[in-house]
């Protein structure tokens, strides 16, 4: 295997020394269980991950995104953990074999390797020991071929309550605390005096600490205030990813970096977390931009529906998904990192789904595929592999069955990974620029509603937006 980096015209990957284009087909987590449970290092099986391995290569794949079981292999005290290091080393072996990439995804020290909303608030306690861990994990892989892309965390949420997967007894009072920590200081450096924020606010507060602030998105239109504490967010998610970032690019330079989900705004949800879907991070600090779309707010109850009822819901969903991979186009390659939708039972997200077939999960994936292919360079589906005991769509959401049979959904992936090998890819030109205000996003619902509708009308006459945010 050989690296992979970025190529020079910034959209397509290519192969270190021969500069073959390359592009990441595959899927998410190896095993059965959802991460929120544990990963598959948690009782590391070889020969079974041999077998799911090879299953992937069958068909074509060539990249799993996989959590990393950061307890399993490290401590915060005494550093690399043996047992844990010597299962990760046959496991990157095992992909090597098979010619699989790994986008191997850190989790929280001393918490969960997917979602641990409490930690993320803890910044610097859990900055420092992410930072540890990073420095010691990404050390001993500094340089290996079979590492596609390091990836920072999944989704990150600042939120005072956990996420709908995760049981967690954390406080949601001292959770909003610790966010909002640093809420005075970001106003005084952003604004010098509360004068001159009084000013700009309309208020006549005396100190920066009466200023109040929710983590929450507030329905507030263009209110200045509110706008200040998705940048306020935005910030602190910036500093710590460059935190970990400065950490691994100076101990595993030949490695890209990203960050799981940098797409947060999509049809009928609030925008609950500004850093993500526009972050001067993505500027500055990962090497491709990821988006995870699902529709799962716009087929919960009060949403446009369902997109696999056909139809306007169809339609709107497919244009809202080409808007968000058009976003204010940060010169780097769109991954579509994660995403799926299910097929072979019944399944929930945020409620309740109805039954739908395989035949049904894979003709979704398929059309959704094709009307991004010019807009994305890469696949990864949510999971690889059915996981039956998992509260949402990843019970049913596989490529392949808990045990490894090829579902319908695999037909589409085959054809997708023959379709894009060894293929240069191009970004599809715009014929709009829509521009946007990102206070009028940060603050109001309906002006999150009038860009996808504007996105749809240019999408649905045949045409292909670019969104600027001003």
């Amino acid at each position: 295997m050989k690296r992979v980096r970025v190529a020079p015209d910034r959209w397509n990957f290519e192969l270190e020394g021969s500069g073959d284009p390359i592009s990441p087909i595959g899927g998410n987590i190896l095993g059965d269980l959802h991460p929120v449970r544990g990963t598959l290092f948690d009782h590391f099986d070889a020969a079974d991950c041999d077998r799911r391995l090879g299953l992937m290569a069958d068909l074509g794949l060539n990249c799993l995104r996989q959590a990393i079981g950061c307890n399993r292999v490290f401590d915060p005290q005494t550093g690399l953990r043996a047992e844990g290091l010597r299962h990760w080393d046959v496991f990157i072996k095992l992909a090597e074999k098979h010619g699989i990439y790994l986008m191997p995804v850190g989790g929280y020290i001393g918490g969960g390797d997917w979602f641990d909303i409490a930690r993320l608030a803890d910044g610097d306690r859990a900055l420092a020991e992410s930072c540890a861990f990073w420095d010691a994990f990404s050390t001993h892989y500094a340089g290996h071929p079979a590492i596609w892309a390091w990836d920072l965390r999944n989704e990150l949420l600042y939120s005072a309550n956990p996420h709908f997967l995760q049981e967690s007894g954390a406080d949601p009072a001292g959770t909003t605390h610790a966010i909002l920590s640093g809420w005075p200081d970001w106003l005084e450096a952003r604004y010098g005096t509360v004068t001159a924020m009084s000013t700009w606010h309309g208020t006549s507060y005396r100190s920066f600490t009466e200023v109040p602030a929710k983590v929450d998105f507030e329905e507030a239109p263009f209110d200045p205030r509110c706008a200040d504490v998705r940048s306020y967010l935005n910030e602190r998610g910036f500093q710590w990813c460059k935190a970990q970032c400065d950490v691994i690019r100076d101990r595993s330079p030949q490695h890209m970096i990203v960050q799981g989900n940098n797409g947060w705004l999509s049809p009928d949800q609030d925008l609950f977390l500004a850093n993500g879907f526009h972050n001067h991070a993505l500027h500055e600090l990962f090497d491709f931009v990821t988006i995870h779309p699902y529709p799962a707010h716009q087929a919960a109850t009060g949403g446009r529906g369902d997109p696999l009822e056909g139809g306007a819901a169809a339609d709107y969903w497919y244009s809202a998904c080409i808007g968000m991979a058009r976003m204010e186009h940060f010169g780097k390659p769109i991954v579509v990192q994660e995403f799926g939708w299910y097929g072979g039972g019944r399944s929930a997200f945020l409620g309740p789904l109805p039954v739908r077939t395989e035949e049904e999960h894979a003709e979704y994936m398929e059309f959704l595929i094709n009307a991004l292919l010019p807009h994305a360079n890469g696949f990864l589906n949510w999971p690889t592999f059915d996981m039956p005991s998992a509260a949402d769509i990843s019970n049913h959401g596989g490529i392949f069955t808990h045990d490894g049979k090829p579902k319908a959904l695999s037909r589409v992936f085959r054809r997708l990974a023959g379709r894009v090998a060894r293929s240069h890819h191009t970004r599809a030109r715009a014929t709009s620029t829509l521009r946007a205000s990102l206070p009028g996003l940060y603050t109001s619902r309906t002006e999150q509603d009038i860009l996808w509708d504007r996105i749809h009308e240019v999408v649905r006459s045949g045409g292909v937006p670019d969104v600027r945010f001003v």
